[in-house]
């Protein structure tokens, strides 16, 4: 695809009583070597002076870029949010920013130089970046090197029917292909992002600049701790759907797959629930530890060990490993 002009971008920020967290977003964005051509927070309700702290950046930067203020009437959760900011955002590209999460400076630089030297056999339709993982304080815990880094990584994931996964706040994409794929819908719960690449994927390539260019924050207030059983359980809907897609089956619905797990054999459900309790318990347990609540989520690790060690250590050694590279 041909590559935007900065200001064709529209920077979206779904938020909901984030107005700690909000700041250092819109920061980041203003920050940006290249900057867009506007920023639409997009507010699911808060009731936290969210409104008032987005008109204060206005009055500051609005003479270098356009920052406006969307709010919804009923919260209606982060796909809603997220989805009425795009349809207030006047630019031709969306680029996707959570609340609690920042850009490092060159981030849109860096994938507009990466698009203008595209020249894979299939078109590349999404292009996120690698992130670090950061604690509440902004302190790089890690590298997260995630999502496809080149156009045979994306092809093995989807011959594989993998799921293919982007961190969500480095997203760059064509208000034209996300209409032509119907956008974000709320059928997979929290795991609409999942969704959302998958039917992007049939257009063309989804991979990433294969560099740290975010940050992404690791808090206990975020949605992947607060939701994380929905999460859990809409992520297992998507995979049983993408695998269907991928045999050319049909997808089921929500209510189907709800009916399967309820007909499975008491062991198998007994067996998820418990490993499901230990990832999420290595989550939180994760979380506490690198923002300083040390013997708290000491604690949780080891109930985390105890219902799944195969995904504590796994997830040590992922640690080790990307840490060694910051």
């Amino acid at each position: 695809m041909p590559a935007p002009s900065a200001s064709s971008i529209s920077v979206v920020v779904p938020t909901y009583n984030d107005v700690e967290h909000l700041g250092a977003a819109l920061e980041s964005i203003v920050a940006q070597t290249l900057a867009p051509g506007e920023i639409v927070v997009a507010d699911d309700g808060s009731d936290d002076g969210t409104e008032q702290l987005v008109d204060s950046f206005a009055e500051r930067y609005g003479a270098v870029m356009p920052i406006r203020y969307v709010r919804l009437e009923t919260r209606s959760g982060v796909v809603a949010a997220r989805t009425e900011g795009i349809a207030q955002a006047r630019g031709d590209w969306i680029a996707n920013c959570d609340s609690d999460d920042t850009w490092l400076a060159t981030k849109l630089e860096r994938q507009l130089e990466f698009l203008r030297s595209w020249s894979g056999e299939r078109r590349l339709v999404l292009l996120g970046t690698f992130g670090y993982n950061v604690n509440e304080a902004e302190e790089v815990i890690s590298e997260a090197p995630i999502g496809p880094s080149s156009e045979e990584d994306f092809e093995r994931t989807r011959r594989r029917g993998g799921r293919v996964v982007v961190m969500h706040s480095s997203v760059l994409y064509s208000r034209a292909d996300y209409l032509a794929v119907g956008g974000y819908t709320t059928e997979y719960g929290t795991a609409d992002d999942g969704d959302f690449f998958g039917k992007m994927a049939e257009l063309g390539v989804v991979m990433c600049v294969p560099e740290p260019l975010i940050n992404y924050r690791k808090r206990a207030g975020s949605i992947q701790v607060a939701q994380f059983w929905e999460k859990q359980q809409s992520a297992m809907h998507l995979r049983l759907n993408l695998r269907r897609r991928a045999k050319g089956e049909p997808p089921i619905s929500r209510e189907q797959f709800d009916a399967q797990l309820a007909a499975e054999p008491m062991r198998r459900r007994l067996r998820r629930r418990r490993l499901w309790l230990g990832a999420y318990y290595n989550r939180v347990g994760g979380m506490n530890f690198v923002n300083g609540r040390r013997v708290t989520g000491a604690s949780q690790l080891a109930l985390a060990a105890i219902m799944d060690n195969s995904r504590v250590r796994h997830g040590l050694r992922r640690y080790l490993r990307t840490r060694s590279r910051t």
